[in-house]
């Protein structure tokens, strides 16, 4: 548990229950002390954490158990502000979070899902162009450092996405270290559909923009089993199209028309304006007309 973080969620409990700090302090340590503990310069010694729950006449075991409670609410507070930005929803979002109580952030993740969601806000909101967007994403999440883990979490995992898709640079070197990631099962997932498969898409449409056919079958079943164990439709016609597309440029016409098929019977399902925005897509790509692709599908069934 990172005690630095118990203690100035104790002193906002001090604050709450109207004890001033004089009080909170006397006979426990000094001031001084207490602003060096606060901001992390020397280790907080667990008898002092004892001494303030006794003076907030807390138990500690009811007190600690709070501060995980505040901690994952804080969590949901930010993944709902995220996801929100994601889906564009930007208003809303400023909206949501301006009802907010002062934020602790209990969990470094939670803080940088917090930073990350404003910088893709100012994005969004055109404050910001993609150029200064990765400079700063990059900053955020310590690109180097991350870039040599053996391990990512989601924030990390969809911060990096983001790099991919908007850094010409960095493309190639993401794109390679989330794929052996992927593949040796060290992506430690929260569960959240819409932006782990936001990543998932990212990097099935970038190996096809290089042209990496084998790996984009590969990574768009890793999308597809994803979105199955997660009972998410969330992108699924994409990652079908795009390994339909795949087969087409291989000249594999045969799996290509398979994939299609599955694509499109998932975007019969989808708004009309959405489905006959991808329908010009398709044609536009492969010279296909969708609805007389999906009339002979059906005539075949029959």
């Amino acid at each position: 548990m990172d005690t630095v973080k118990l203690l100035n969620y104790m002193d906002n409990l001090r604050y709450a229950r109207k004890m001033s700090q004089e009080t909170y302090l006397h006979n426990v340590i000094s001031q001084r002390q207490y602003y060096r503990y606060r901001r992390g310069e020397s280790e907080v010694p667990f008898e002092v954490i004892v001494k303030f729950s006794n003076k907030l006449q807390i138990p500690l075991f009811k007190l600690i158990s709070a501060f995980q409670s505040h901690a994952e609410k804080e969590n949901l507070i930010i993944r709902q502000y995220f996801n929100l930005i994601i889906s564009k929803q930007l208003n809303e979002a400023k909206s949501f979070l301006s009802k907010q109580a002062d934020l602790l952030f209990i969990d470094e993740e939670t803080h940088l899902f917090f930073n990350l969601s404003n910088v893709l806000l100012d994005f969004y909101s055109k404050d910001l162009t993609s150029e200064e967007m990765v400079v700063l994403l990059k900053r955020e999440v310590d690109f180097t450092r991350v870039m040599k883990k053996d391990i990512l979490h989601d924030s990390e995992l969809y911060l990096l996405g983001v790099i991919m898709e908007y850094s010409d640079e960095d493309r190639e070197a993401i794109l390679k270290k989330i794929g052996g990631l992927i593949r040796n099962n060290r992506l430690l997932l929260a569960g959240n559909p819409l932006f782990d498969l936001q990543v998932y898409f990212w990097l099935v449409k970038n190996l096809g923009r290089l042209q990496r056919y084998d790996e984009v079958y590969e990574m768009a079943d890793f999308a597809l089993e994803y979105s199955k164990k997660n009972y998410s439709y969330y992108l699924v016609e994409y990652f079908h199209y795009y390994k339909a597309l795949a087969y087409y440029r291989n000249n594999n016409m045969i799996d290509f028309e398979k994939e299609l098929s599955k694509a499109l019977y998932v975007l019969l399902q989808l708004e009309k304006y959405k489905r006959d925005h991808f329908f010009e897509v398709i044609n536009k790509d492969t010279n296909i007309k969708c609805k007389e692709f999906l009339l002979k599908k059906l005539e075949e069934e029959l």
